[in-house]
């Protein structure tokens, strides 16, 4: 069996599944990615209060009419040449502001977006991990009940060899043989359906064999002793969609700032141009000198994306409450995922009672009809159903735990955090 890369084994346990889940995802690259991109963008707004720098020489040539300043007319053939340096500044320093700080907030968001990818990945990996393990400990079952009907057969066939047993139960052990081994068959299916699964989750080779750690299907204990409204202020506090929110309603809080007062503060344009001239008549290359011209001005520009901006301002304004009821929505849905969690960890934990009274029964059950068959009293197909409500009874413990592990991670995320369950 090859062992995963990165796996010194294809048995994994929780703790390796968690720290796989997020090392080679595209969807947290993806995140990731995005989070970067307005990191450059954010810095890039800030760049942008940077005067321009540029370097150059140029060449000009006339032949042919000219009007002077006075108005006359006449024939001139002239050419110059320039060499120097300019610096340029364009500046619309409200806009530049708050656009700006409105470039942070959006990369703040897209960093807890980030984290939210992380933690859904995660907490798939585990879900998936235990649906692995369960379909494990499934066959496992099935094979031990398989292994114990198929003693009870070789016992009757003597029997029926020896005249003390009927030909018919050993037949009816033969077809629950049969019947186990279909089960287990596809209990193995769908163990390593689940393999596979998992596999795509951890971005492992597809037809990595995982394996998981039988020790690990036993209950969790999470999240206990946790009022529904303890849990509901937590999550509002510590999921990262709520900061992302946050992040998006205060990017929207400064375009309608930037929408109000920007337009008041006015734009300047300042340039200076330093270096040499030289040229004359057609033919003249000389003459040459420094120069320098240089300018500044103030302005405010007074209509769309400027002053009296009407429009602007109530776009600023849709968007601020938008990302208010954006953020409502989101902190209901929140709440919500916490009280439904937390109904499916009660109804596991009642199931996992059950089941433990449904396996002891059903083990005494079984108990008594071998009993009884062995003393004559009992027949076959009595502890043959006995044997099958048995197995029954523990596949559906075995389901029980491993839903209940499930939601208990389900809680735990929906309240802030896999990693921070329990604390």
């Amino acid at each position: 069996m090859r062992a995963a890369e990165g796996l010194e084994s294809p048995y994994v346990d929780l703790r390796t599944v968690m720290r796989l889940a997020g090392a080679n995802n595209d969807e947290i690259e993806l995140a990731r990615v995005r989070h970067e991109q307005t990191i450059a963008e954010s810095k890039q707004a800030w760049q942008r209060f940077w005067p321009s720098l540029s370097l150059g020489t140029g060449y000009r040539g006339h032949q042919g009419n000219v009007q002077d300043i006075a108005g006359a007319v006449f024939d001139a053939r002239k050419q110059q040449y320039t060499v120097g340096a300019t610096v340029m500044i364009d500046w619309s320093p409200g806009d530049l502001y708050y656009q700006a700080l409105v470039a942070k907030q959006r990369a703040v968001a897209a960093e807890q977006m980030v984290e939210k990818s992380r933690q859904d990945i995660l907490l798939e990996a585990v879900e998936r991990y235990y649906d692995l393990l369960a379909a494990e400990a499934d066959v496992a079952v099935m094979e031990d009940d398989l292994r114990v009907v198929k003693g009870y057969a070789e016992q009757l066939e003597g029997a029926v060899k020896a005249g003390t047993a009927f030909k018919a139960d050993w037949l009816r052990a033969q077809t629950q043989i049969s019947r186990g081994r279909l089960l287990v068959r596809q209990g193995q299916e769908a163990r390593d359906v689940a393999a596979a699964k998992l596999a795509e989750t951890l971005r492992l080779a597809p037809e990595t064999a995982l394996r998981p750690a039988k020790a690990d299907l036993v209950p969790v204990a999470l999240m206990l002793n946790r009022s529904a409204e303890a849990m509901v202020a937590q999550a509002v506090t510590e999921r990262p969609e709520v900061a992302a929110v946050a992040a998006a309603s205060a990017a929207a809080a400064l375009e309608d700032k930037r929408s109000r007062v920007g337009p008041l503060v006015p734009s300047v344009q300042a340039g200076y141009v330093g270096g040499g001239l030289g040229g004359g008549f057609e033919g003249d290359w000389g003459n040459f000198g420094g120069q320098q011209d240089f300018f500044v001005g103030l302005g405010w520009k007074i209509g769309p994306g400027g002053l009296f901006d009407r429009q602007r301002r109530k776009i600023a304004e849709a968007q601020v409450a938008s990302a208010a009821l954006q953020g409502e929505q989101v902190k209901a849905a929140i709440g919500r995922e916490v009280v439904e969690a937390g109904a499916r960890v009660k109804s596991a934990k009642d199931q996992i009672d059950i089941s433990d009274e449904a396996v002891a029964t059903a083990e005494e059950m079984a108990a008594l009809a071998k009993d009884r068959q062995a003393s004559q009293l009992g027949v076959v197909l009595e502890y043959l159903l006995a044997r099958e409500e048995l197995t029954r009874a523990k596949r559906a413990r075995v389901a029980a735990v491993a839903g209940y592990n499930k939601a208990q991670h389900a809680l735990a995320r929906a309240v802030g955090g896999i990693e921070k369950a329990g604390k």
